[in-house]
């Protein structure tokens, strides 16, 4: 066992997300010759092992400029936000004005934000009655086309990339804020929530590839030891954005009004869009994995004969001058094509099936207890939190139910520092292990998670049993922020862990879990208002905590048999769907 972790069995070749990280004595010492031809990195980061190993293909995203990678990075992260964070939250602090306004109940004014999560997720079957009430039957029929767009999405991205899905997502998420737009101009409130709803549906195909495939493109373009802090900013977005987002909405529809919330927001998808047209080049690549070695019975590494690893040089320069090939580099304008070719070759109804079979694996339900619930207990509170604390003895106005979400703000912006955390975490173990990274190295941050969603959670309880407690608004609004430094590192983790370990499938992995999410978020639209209403708010944050609790019980077995899991899958994949 390596640090508690059960090895596979005797015999079996190491599973993807098992790798040289660092170079120790120990590991230099016992596989001298194999060691040597691993590509390190430069100057402080010497001693770390490059992984994946770059091809010498001067098109692999690995070997682009570092000006290339970041510039593309920081269009991913700023229209992550604008497409993904954005959208959702811009009515949540207007809920119970919004629905006054739009003379509808507070529920449909949620199922606003429930029914454009619903599109992201792919498919619905609750409260069909509601579409069929406020849509056409074209709109119906488009509708029935949204539904099942995520799934398409990690289809098209396998075969032919992830640049056309981003350019896509871009498109239609303006085109859905300039529907929203046209909504406030309509000649009855009836057909103003109709055309809402519609631009909101639309909004949430420029949300899917966005929340979907951001994540699997670093994976793409930047090493294992570079991709905690980005993993993280991302993360970011969903939930420390995504209230401030809402800080600024609350204070914006008092004084402009809802319709400007929109306004505002279009020309920052515009240049979006731009931007992702010229500065978003194909991540995808398919370049042969170095393979140093195979298992020893100890579950260590064995050495390639000479033959095998001879013509591999010895360098620890910087990988971009390792770059030798007759492939020609493409130059900005041919970055600017909409697809560079077809990446996988089998059939659709089989690439689309491929999505579904990850459900048989373990680690999918384990990071579904872990991110996606958590996320949902999170988004979902929101929902409440006007209809919380607008009524006495809050009485709290619009921006006021705005500026609640400071606490979010602050906790999302601190838990940044769980990407650091998760590469700290991965280097050290790696030393303690030899030298050799195992993708569960990953997991023992969010022993800090679920200390920090326990204490947000349970003394949020506490807090709202209380609602004559003196500043018992800025103690909730200080809870929420713990629940959301607690789903961001939680979130970091599993997102790393994803790559790491599963990272042949990890665009079909994302979009399976965004989609369940999403599912969450929209089955929370349905119900969490009433819930909250019925059994009070405190009584729903005592349940969060509660199933929060036990889903990171979890944590424990995945760390100590995640290796088994991972090398059980990659073999079911080699024998039954033909992976190389």
């Amino acid at each position: 066992m390596a640090l508690g972790i059960v090895e596979p069995k005797k015999g079996a070749q190491p599973p993807p997300g098992t790798e040289y990280l660092v170079d120790t004595t120990q590991t230099s010492g016992e596989h001298h010759y194999e060691h040597t031809h691993f590509l390190h990195g430069k100057g402080k980061k010497h001693d770390i092992i490059l992984v994946p190993q770059p091809s010498n293909d001067p098109n692999d995203p690995l070997l682009w400029p570092t000006w290339k990678r970041e510039v593309a990075f920081v269009v991913l992260f700023f229209n992550s936000i604008i497409f993904a964070a954005c959208p959702g939250p811009m009515i949540a602090p207007a809920t119970v004005a919004l629905a006054t306004q739009l003379e509808v109940p507070v529920k449909k004014v949620a199922q606003l934000s429930g029914y454009q999560l619903l599109i992201v997720g792919a498919l619905g079957y609750e409260d069909i009655s509601f579409f069929d009430h406020h849509l056409t039957s074209a709109s119906r029929s488009s509708a029935n086309l949204f539904f099942m767009y995520s799934p398409i999405v990690s289809v098209l991205a396998e075969k032919y990339g992830k640049r056309p899905q981003f350019l896509f997502a871009s498109f239609f998420g303006a085109l859905g804020t300039g529907i929203c737009i046209a909504g406030f101009d309509q000649s009855s409130l009836s057909k103003s929530y109709t055309v809402l709803l519609a631009g909101r549906m639309v909004q949430g195909l420029g949300t899917t590839a966005y929340e979907s495939l951001a994540v699997a493109a670093i994976g793409d373009m930047f090493f294992l030891h570079k991709r905690g802090i980005r993993t993280s900013l991302l993360v970011l977005t969903t939930a420390c954005l995504a209230s401030f987002v809402a800080i600024c909405a609350g204070h914006m529809f008092e004084v402009l009004g809802a319709r400007n919330l929109f306004v505002v927001l279009l020309p920052l998808q515009l240049f979006g869009f731009v931007c992702a047209f010229l500065f978003i080049p194909e991540t995808q690549f398919r370049r042969n994995e170095r393979k140093f070695g195979a298992a020893t019975e100890h579950g260590g590494f064995a050495v390639q004969e000479k033959a095998e690893t001879s013509t591999q040089s010895v360098t620890q320069e910087p990988v971009e001058s390792t770059a030798s090939s007759t492939t020609p580099k493409r130059t900005f304008i041919q970055d600017l094509r909409l697809t560079s070719g077809v990446y996988n070759h089998d059939g659709i109804l089989k690439l689309l099936g491929r999505v579904f079979i990850h459900l048989l694996n373990p680690a999918i339900v384990w990071i579904t207890l872990v991110a996606a619930i958590l996320i949902s207990f999170f988004v979902g509170t929101a929902y409440t939190l006007a209809q919380i604390f607008s009524p006495p003895p809050y009485l709290l106005t619009v921006s006021q139910n705005g500026y609640f979400f400071t606490g979010a703000l602050i906790g999302g912006i601190l838990g940044v520092i769980s990407g650091p955390l998760c590469d700290f975490s991965a280097r050290t173990l790696s030393r303690r292990n030899k030298g050799v990274f195992e993708a569960e190295f990953r997991i023992p941050v969010n022993i800090l998670a679920v200390t920090m969603l326990s204490i947000g959670w349970f003394t949020f309880m506490w807090a709202l049993e209380r609602p004559g407690l003196k500043g018992g608004v800025y103690l909730c609004s200080f809870c929420y922020g713990a629940v959301c430094f607690g789903t961001s590192v939680a979130g970091t983790s599993t997102g790393l862990y994803i790559l790491d370990a599963f990272r042949p499938y990890a665009t079909e992995i994302f979009i399976l879990q965004m989609m369940i999410k999403n599912f969450l978020f929209y089955a929370f639209s349905t119900f969490i208002n009433e819930f909250a209403a019925e059994h009070g708010p405190a009584n729903m944050c005592k349940v969060w905590g509660i199933i929060t609790v036990c889903g990171f019980v979890t944590c424990v077995p995945m760390y100590i048999f995640g290796k088994v899991n991972r090398s059980w899958v990659h073999r079911m994949h080699m024998e039954y769907l033909g992976d190389k």
